[in-house]
């Protein structure tokens, strides 16, 4: 080996990346390699090392390491062709806030004021950081734009303190203020806003339709607009309306922008500019998707009319057939009526009808029509329930017996049928912080849900006594939350998932039928508790017809273990745990019976989200003979019965 301070030619390849700390560590390696340019390039380049020491000075010294001191050293492996670099990294302190200041605010009403000192996101004392600095600005500018103040901005004249500085200042205290420990190894930052003076408000808007052949009238886009002539300018509004825009599918695109403004009566004119999808629509599907945790495959056909009798209503005609084995299947005939303004643009309903045929298991099969009304409300962005619907269902379903089954103690012989009508009332509220539909990497997705069946064919009976049904009330909460320990680059994440459900029937009579297998709760399966296959657990007579009471939840640790631009940086690394069961009665819980399931897996993300595999053990089988229990109780047995493989796409919450 040896050690070269020379400039090395392109041709020896970049070998091993290092790095030395004189003091402490403060960023993980992965952290830090995914920073530099030289990682991802084959061939060593001496320009490339120039760059990622100005980088990797720049990282440090945006999370508040003024002082920080790099050096490089590189060595040429002959042997290997490969020169490895070495960086050497003295941190010394990092610099915290003591005290932030804002300037060009004296003019703004004390609601804004108010606004700006209650959601502060940097407080005295806090560790310099360049990103919460930059969240702070557009916080307060975002704020300043939401109540009138059109112009508002960061101030983009030159600072006589500073003038490479604009806007934002940071300023170190002099050596001498350094001596005091009140200001030692401490900033002082000052964010400058102009544009503070006035308020405006909306002026006159216009509506631009683009190659308007299907005749959609002003008026059907101007009730989904959130704004009124007249009213103080608010930036969020407009993106609102945009929004709003989305709900109707004869809308490709729809853009709502400043047009002209007037200084002089302080007005904002807007400018809606529209471009139209074609109205009619049909369309070829393949899916994949999770049927009382099941996994089926399966592919369809859908006929849209995006525009259906105006006003942006949606017509569809749906044709699908799912496939999970020879002995379970589904197909289903569906049509749904979309209207996108029920009341206000807060409000939306579905109606849709839909005629299957489902071989539920090797003993069930039913035929059913189910009826829905589906009103959801938009509830507000600032509020911890940021959506809301209600459901009103009414099912008909014709349950034949294809074997001898014993269910809820009464014995269905082999062609015997039933009739049952099922109806349901219910409310689901939905929070959600996450920030992304597919593969999150930071915030919260909580819902809760409370129904109550059987009320409507109860009054029904009054009419006609051969209505034979269910009565229960059901209320479950789903709840994931994923953190982002990668400082921000998505490529390292904690997701934890909680879910809880109970069934309770209720009534009698000789109309009251026990709850189909249909509307019960499973365990087992990809997106379960995944040492066990799908519906091949739980504290029941015959898991394959589910139970009433479900607790389960999860922990996992997602990390891209390759670089940024490598072939193989969409592959994931997963960790799991897995706990929970499903009982046939909230009154049957034990907390000795809750399962456990260790695993790993690997996931590949695509433009439809992460295609899984998942590979699960049954870490603790409550169910499991004394003395074998656990995993590791008998070796021998754990690729036996104590494993299952899981296939699925997106992940598993």
């Amino acid at each position: 080996m040896i050690a070269s301070s020379t400039s090395a030619q392109s041709s020896y390849e970049t070998g091993s990346i290092d790095f030395k700390y004189a003091q402490s560590e403060t960023f993980n390696e992965s952290v830090l390699l995914d920073i530099l340019l030289l990682p991802r390039e084959k061939y060593f380049n001496r320009i490339n090392l120039e760059e990622d020491l100005q980088r990797l000075n720049k990282y440090y010294f945006d999370n508040g390491f003024f002082d920080v001191i790099i050096d490089t050293a590189t060595t040429l492996v002959t042997d290997d062709n490969e020169i490895n670099i070495k960086f050497t990294i003295i941190e010394n302190t990092r610099y915290t806030i003591r005290e932030l200041k804002f300037s060009g605010l004296d003019k703004v009403t004390d609601y804004v004021k108010r606004g700006i000192a209650e959601g502060k996101i940097i407080k005295d004392g806090d560790l310099y950081s360049k990103s919460k600095i930059n969240q702070e600005r557009d916080r307060i500018i975002t704020l300043l734009q939401n109540n009138g103040y059109f112009y508002a901005q960061i101030d983009t004249i030159k600072s006589k303190i500073d003038s490479s500085r604009r806007g934002i200042i940071i300023g170190k205290y002099s050596d001498a203020m350094q001596k005091n420990p009140e200001f030692k190894n401490k900033v002082l930052v000052r964010l400058r806003f102009i544009g503070t003076e006035n308020i405006y408000h909306f002026g006159k808007n216009s509506i631009f339709i683009e190659a308007n052949k299907y005749h959609i009238g002003n008026n059907v886009i101007e009730r989904e607009l959130k704004f009124k002539e007249g009213e103080v300018y608010n930036r969020s509004l407009m993106l609102e309306s945009e929004r709003n825009f989305t709900k109707l599918a004869i809308i490709q695109l729809g853009r709502v922008i400043p047009d002209s403004v007037d200084r002089e009566n302080l007005t904002i004119s807007t400018k809606v500019n529209i471009t139209l999808n074609k109205k009619y629509e049909l369309t070829p599907s393949l899916s994949v998707v999770y049927q009382s945790n099941r996994l089926f495959g399966g592919a369809g056909i859908e006929y849209k009319d995006k525009d259906f009798l105006g006003a942006g209503r949606i017509f569809t005609v749906g044709l699908e057939g799912l496939f999970n084995s020879i002995d379970i299947n589904n197909i289903e005939l569906s049509f749904s009526l979309f209207q996108p303004f029920l009341f206000n643009n807060n409000i939306t309903a579905t109606i849709s009808t839909t005629f299957g045929l489902y071989n539920f298991s090797k003993a069930e099969e039913y035929l059913y029509a189910q009826n829905l009304l589906r009103l959801t409300y938009f509830i507000s962005d600032h509020t911890f329930y940021q959506n809301a619907y209600s459901d009103l269902s009414f099912d008909y379903v014709r349950t034949r017996y294809k074997e001898d089954l014993l269910k809820d103690e009464i014995f269905h012989s082999k062609g015997e049928m039933d009739y049952n009508v099922n109806s349901i009332i219910g409310l689901t509220l939905i929070h959600n912080s996450s920030n992304n539909i597919f593969n999150p990497s930071k915030g919260l997705f909580h819902s809760i849900t409370a129904e109550s069946a059987g009320a409507l064919p109860r009054a029904l009976t009054l009419f006609n006594n051969g209505l034979y049904f269910s009565q229960y009330f059901k209320i479950g909460t789903l709840n994931s939350f994923y953190l982002d320990i990668s400082d921000g680059r998505a490529a390292s994440i904690v997701a934890t998932h909680f879910e809880l459900g109970d069934i309770v029937e209720y009534g009698g009579g000789d109309n009251i039928q026990p709850i189909l297998s249909l509307y019960k709760y499973y365990m087992g399966g990809g997106n379960s508790i995944r040492g066990w296959g799908a519906q091949k657990g739980g504290i029941l007579s015959n898991p394959s017809l589910g139970g009433k009471f479900l607790l389960e939840g999860s922990v996992e640790w997602r990390r891209k273990p390759f670089p940024p631009r490598s072939f193989l940086y969409p592959v994931w690394g997963v960790l799991f745990l897995d706990y929970g069961n499903v009982w046939e009665s909230d009154g049957k819980f034990r907390f000795d019976q809750i399962a456990l399931a260790a695993g790993f897996g690997i996931r590949y993300d695509t433009f439809i989200g992460p295609v899984r595999i998942d590979l699960g053990f049954k870490l603790y089988d409550p169910l499991g003979e004394t003395g074998n229990k656990w995993l590791w109780d008998k070796l021998g047995d754990i690729f036996k019965n104590k494993y299952a493989i899981q296939f699925g796409l997106g992940n598993a919450f």
